[in-house]
């Protein structure tokens, strides 16, 4: 019954903003109010009667496959996940095909990721399950010196899926961090993907507010997530993540 209710919450939601696609963009920050839904909430019947084709429809939506993975991927651990890891893996190849340049890391927020892929089939509806968010693809530009802040972030958080970007700690003291496998060149300048929330200095990431913008896209993840997901797909290959090592952390 719990998942039902979630699938019709997701159904309304989807619903209304089908309503309001090709109204006036607005920006990005927003605010909202969360008003909870249960069993004790009256149904009116001319609203039921008014959402019902939408909701079928959409429930019909979110129930087509996308992909399908070897594995469950979830986020269990402390920093790296299997998640985080497929996550930035996606979120960096995506950027650079786009793009056509090189991106050196790419970063998720752990606590952005909502929900895990399931072993077997992957719908529509796992994908806005996993990433109910409208977050934006964003690249930044790092110098050594945010690069170095970044990896203590990670190593002291223990809160970011990091692609690129290999961290160790001993005694929570960042020992070793290297990107794609050197040390970091104190002259180069390192191309960043993440989202929106992130470069805006959420979760306290202050270090890359004011780090130069290569890229303000309107991309946003959850459908990055399903392109490369089908596009995977349709080369017949299944999705799979596991811990790598990425992060070494005491």
């Amino acid at each position: 019954m719990g998942k039902l209710k979630s699938i019709y919450s997701l159904g309304l939601f989807l619903a209304f903003s089908l309503l309001f696609a090709c109204s006036p963009q607005l920006h990005k920050n927003v605010q909202a109010s969360y008003i909870p839904a249960d069993s004790n909430v009256e149904i009116h019947p001319e609203m039921e009667d008014y959402v019902s084709p939408y909701r079928e429809n959409l429930d019909a939506e979110m129930n087509k496959i996308i992909g399908e993975t070897t594995t469950e991927i979830n986020k269990s651990g402390s920093g790296e996940t299997a998640l985080g890891n497929l996550i930035t893996d996606l979120q960096k190849e995506h950027a650079e095909k786009t793009f056509g340049y090189t991106i050196d890391i790419s970063a998720m927020n752990n606590g952005g990721i909502r929900n895990i892929l399931p072993e077997g089939k992957i719908t529509l509806g796992n994908i806005y399950e996993l990433s109910p968010f409208d977050n934006y693809l964003y690249v930044l530009e790092l110098d050594a010196d945010r690069v170095k802040k970044l990896a203590e972030y990670a190593i002291n958080r223990k809160s970011l899926g990091l692609s690129g970007l290999f961290v160790e700690s001993e005694g929570g003291v960042l020992v070793r961090y290297l990107i794609n496998g050197e040390k970091v060149d104190e002259s180069k300048t390192y191309l960043l993907a993440v989202n929106d929330y992130m470069a805006s200095g959420g979760d306290n990431l202050d270090f890359l507010i004011d780090a130069p913008v290569r890229e303000q896209t309107d991309i946003v993840l959850r459908d990055l997530l399903i392109e490369r997901i089908r596009a995977i797909s349709e080369k017949g290959e299944k999705i799979s993540a596991r811990i790598e090592g990425r992060q070494k952390l005491d």
